[in-house]
């Protein structure tokens, strides 16, 4: 992959957030991946991987120079990497890696030791257009363009929920609560948040969050700090943070904060620190910022080939760095 360049640290008054080494997928990949459609850091920062449309997903060290391909042994699993949705990975030693491949509408597990597939968690019956992964309560969140499917499979007990959607649009983003023991937030092309309490088998929305945004949204995760507030990006140019204390059933939310960019945002990503926010941008810029202070942009750099940004992942330990992927 060409365009992978090491980026500067940046701070802020009060606290230092340091935004070091970013990396950029920027222009066209090799032949092992072509049309990159997802990016993903290992907890420690020091490897990320990128997937898409290719016969591998590859494995790169911080500074973007290539360690490895990730490819099944046997050729007839390799087929499964020609169309990968999503790509995350999973626990504390990053170990695992979960794959939501549109070949055969899976979403897999990829043991790195045992260099094999491990576990096929769940299979849709439509395409699958996003997906999420909390290894501290083992699930495993995901969602279909059409069809409004909506799955969650626990990695303890190996079972799954599914779940009801309140809309027919395409789901386009879904994030799982971390510090909650069964919350899961979606989004949709229609503008619509739904929160579902996936405890429940079959569970209809416990809210239904209308015109958060104007244009179909990009990204949803929760606020690392509380289950209750959610951090969500759209076409409408907005980064909106929403407290959802309050709402239940179907409800016009307002946005306790919003942040306003020049171009539509085409993902999100959200860091340990509570304050980090990072969104990629249609015409290919990435932006980074302090929600406490959301006038202009924390840190600001711009991929290469100036092509929308489709996959953001922000990774903090020493410090914060954030993986993007444009096409």
């Amino acid at each position: 992959m060409r365009g992978l360049t090491p980026r500067a640290s940046s701070s802020t008054a009060g606290q230092r957030c340091v935004i070091a080494k970013a990396t950029y997928a920027a222009d066209a990949a090799t032949d092992a991946i072509e049309g990159i459609t997802s990016v993903s850091w290992a907890a420690s920062g020091k490897t990320f991987v990128a997937a898409g449309k290719g016969t591998a997903i590859r494995q790169y060290g911080w500074t973007g120079e290539v360690l490895q391909d990730i490819r099944p042994e046997r050729e007839a699993e390799r087929a499964g990497l020609m169309h990968v949705a999503a790509v995350r990975h999973y626990g504390e030693t990053s170990n695992a890696l979960f794959i939501a491949n549109n070949v055969a509408r899976q979403v897999r597990r990829w043991d790195f030791v045992r260099r094999d597939y491990t576990a096929v968690c769940q299979t849709h019956n439509s395409a699958i257009s996003c997906m999420d992964v909390c290894a501290k309560k083992r699930l495993v969140a995901s969602a279909t363009a059409s069809g409004g499917e909506i799955a969650l499979f626990n990695l303890l007990h190996n079972t799954r929920n599914d779940l009801r959607s309140a809309t027919h649009k395409a789901l386009t983003c879904i994030g799982i609560a971390p510090g909650h023991r069964s919350l899961v937030a979606v989004g949709s092309e229609d503008g619509l948040v739904q929160v579902f309490d996936a405890a429940r088998s079959g569970a209809v929305p416990q809210q239904t969050l209308a015109r958060v945004h104007s244009a179909p949204l990009r990204g949803i995760a929760f606020h690392p700090l509380s289950h209750s507030t959610l951090i969500t990006a759209g076409l409408d140019r907005r980064v909106v943070v929403t407290d959802t204390n309050g709402y239940s059933g179907a409800t016009r939310a307002k946005g306790a904060l919003e942040i306003l960019s020049k171009a539509p945002l085409t993902c999100l990503s959200r860091s340990q620190d509570p304050c980090v926010i990072g969104v990629g941008t249609i015409d290919g810029d990435v932006l980074v910022y302090d929600a406490r202070m959301p006038v202009a942009p924390l840190w600001h750099a711009r991929v290469r080939s100036g092509h929308a940004v489709v996959s953001m992942d922000l990774v903090q330990g020493s410090t914060a760095e954030s993986a993007s992927s444009s096409r």
